[in-house]
């Protein structure tokens, strides 16, 4: 059973120590019901009345246009973020020079850490809505890529 007063405490806690405003604790709370692993748990309605709940008793200067746009903006992000993840490692792969780039290294060996843990069919989606022609491409070398560490791994 998942403690959701626990949850909500903790979050009050950490936004009341920070100083943010009613928006930001918002856009804390909704990345906290999209990202945490407990969270995903509980189905999308759950979240969205424990988000109203929360927003109707700590922050109510928040609109329904605001939320709008914070989760318009939280899904926008968060398909940026893997395009640039898929470009990243496709620049990695194809050009190992690149490796120089000190991030971009040790994002290298964390994601052939993690490889196993990445959602081709999340990319896939992202990928096919994207204008970005080189996307696909990257996405393809990606998943060839996985193909070929998984086939080293099995050696």
């Amino acid at each position: 059973m998942i403690n959701f007063n626990f949850i909500y405490n903790l979050f009050l806690i950490y936004a009341m120590t920070k100083g943010f405003t009613d928006r930001e604790n918002f856009i804390v709370a909704s990345v906290i019901m999209v990202v945490s692993n407990e969270m995903k748990k509980v189905s999308r309605d759950t979240r969205m009345n424990i988000l109203q709940y929360i927003r109707e008793t700590k922050y109510p200067s928040v609109t329904d246009q605001d939320w709008r746009e914070i989760a318009n903006g939280i899904d926008n992000h968060k398909k940026d973020v893997f395009q640039i993840m898929v470009k990243a490692f496709h620049e990695s792969s194809a050009n190992p020079s690149t490796s120089s780039d000190k991030a971009l290294a040790t994002l290298d060996i964390d994601m052939k850490g993690e490889i196993d843990d990445i959602d081709f069919d999340e990319l896939k989606s992202i990928v096919d809505e994207s204008d970005d022609p080189k996307l696909r491409e990257y996405y393809l070398t990606m998943k060839q890529l996985k193909r070929d560490f998984d086939d080293d791994r099995a050696k």
